[in-house]
């Protein structure tokens, strides 16, 4: 059964009512929701755009997850007040993580460079400083 944000975000409204769902402090449910249906609809978007990557490149769907989650991990990434370079030097760094585990280097590229606008190709840099530097 396919689910809709909109019905992701009722469920969640009805948790929060019926208190198995802890609110926010100063109790203003309405920003609570608007900021969960703000996240749902990211997470949405982003998952369509990887899929259409991952079915354009052929992957098969059995490995998809792995592949929404290492979306996911640049998505947490660029929320965070880093500079570009430190961004691209963590997901490079990921992005050998997920190919240690299986995964296809150029679809992971794909993902970073179209959903993200970074390019993750070429050689991890070298985080030490070399001797002749100091």
């Amino acid at each position: 059964m396919a689910k809709t944000i909109d019905r992701i975000c009722e469920k969640y409204e009805l948790k929060l009512r019926t208190g198995r769902m802890p609110g926010r402090v100063d109790g203003d449910r309405e920003v609570q929701i608007a900021a969960y249906r703000r996240g749902a609809e990211r997470a949405e978007a982003l998952r369509s755009a990887v899929a259409a990557i991952l079915d354009r490149e052929g992957v098969p769907s059995i490995y998809w997850a792995y592949y929404y989650d290492f979306g996911r991990q640049l998505a947490k990434m660029r929320i965070k007040d880093w500079t570009l370079e430190t961004l691209l030097l963590e997901a490079r760094m990921q992005l050998e993580v997920w190919v240690a585990r299986g995964l296809k280097r150029l679809v992971l590229e794909h993902v970073g460079l179209e959903c993200f606008d970074l390019d993750l190709t070429g050689p991890l840099p070298s985080l030490a400083m070399s001797a002749g530097r100091s």
